[in-house]
C-alpha cells in the first residue's frame, strides 16, 4: 500500500515536472534584427521632414528672371559721297595802279559813302588814294583840306595819318554832316605838301528820304 502511494506521488512530481518544462519540439521566436543604418535614415528622413516644415512656414518668392538682351544688328559703316558743285567766285575788281613821272601825284581808287543819306544825318566820308609819283608820303609833311563843293565837313583839314611809299594805297577820312535839303552834291578835297596841293579827291552822294 505504501509502495503504490510513492509510486503515484512520483508519477504526480514527474507529471508537474514535464508540464512546466517548455516543449522541445516548438521553434523560438527570432530575435529582432538590427539595423546598422536605423539611426542615420532616422535622421535623414527628420532632416527631410524639417525642411519640408521651414519651406510650408516660409511664404512663396518670386523667382527673379534673369534679362536677357536682345542683340541688335551691327551698323555697316558705308561710305557716302556727297558731290558739292563748284561755287563760281568772282575776284574782286582790281584797278590796276597807273604810274606817273611826277614826284606827287595820286590815284584815286574808291570813296564812300555809297549809300543814300539822310538829311542831316552824320556820316563818315572815305577816300582810297594811292601814291603813283616818285616821292614818299612823308606824314609829318602832308595833309590833305576841303578844297571846293558842298561844304558838309565838321574839320576843313586834316593831318596825313602814315608815310605812303610809291605804289602803296592808304584810306583817308572825314568827317561830315549831310545837308538839310534832297538832292545830289559834290565835296572836293586835296592832299597838300608845303604851299603846294595835288590829288583832287571828289566825293559824290545823295540825300533822300
Amino acid at each position: 500500500m505504501l509502495r503504490r502511494t510513492k509510486v503515484l506521488l512520483l508519477a504526480t512530481a514527474l507529471i508537474l515536472t514535464l508540464a512546466c518544462v517548455p516543449t522541445l519540439g516548438s521553434t523560438p521566436a527570432p530575435l529582432p534584427t538590427f539595423d546598422p543604418n536605423a539611426p542615420l535614415t532616422a535622421i535623414v528622413e527628420t532632416a527631410n521632414a524639417a525642411a519640408t516644415q521651414t519651406a510650408v512656414s516660409i511664404p512663396p518668392t518670386e523667382t527673379p528672371i534673369p534679362a536677357t538682351k536682345t542683340p541688335f544688328p551691327t551698323a555697316t559703316a558705308t561710305m557716302t559721297f556727297i558731290i558739292i558743285p563748284p561755287t563760281s567766285i568772282v575776284p574782286p575788281t582790281l584797278i590796276p595802279l597807273g604810274n606817273s613821272n611826277k614826284q606827287y601825284d595820286c590815284q584815286l581808287l574808291g570813296t564812300e559813302p555809297k549809300r543814300a543819306l539822310q538829311p542831316n544825318e552824320a556820316f563818315t566820308a572815305k577816300w582810297i588814294v594811292a601814291n603813283i609819283g616818285l616821292a614818299n608820303w612823308d606824314g609829318n609833311s602832308l595833309d590833305y583840306s576841303y578844297k571846293e563843293g558842298e561844304k558838309v565837313h565838321i574839320n576843313p583839314a586834316y593831318d596825313f595819318p602814315v608815310d605812303v611809299a610809291p605804289g602803296v594805297v592808304v584810306e583817308l577820312k572825314a568827317e561830315m554832316l549831310a545837308p538839310e535839303t534832297l538832292g545830289n552834291f559834290v565835296t572836293i578835297w586835296h592832299i597838300n605838301y608845303g604851299k603846294s596841293s595835288f590829288c583832287d579827291m571828289t566825293l559824290n552822294f545823295t540825300v533822300q528820304k
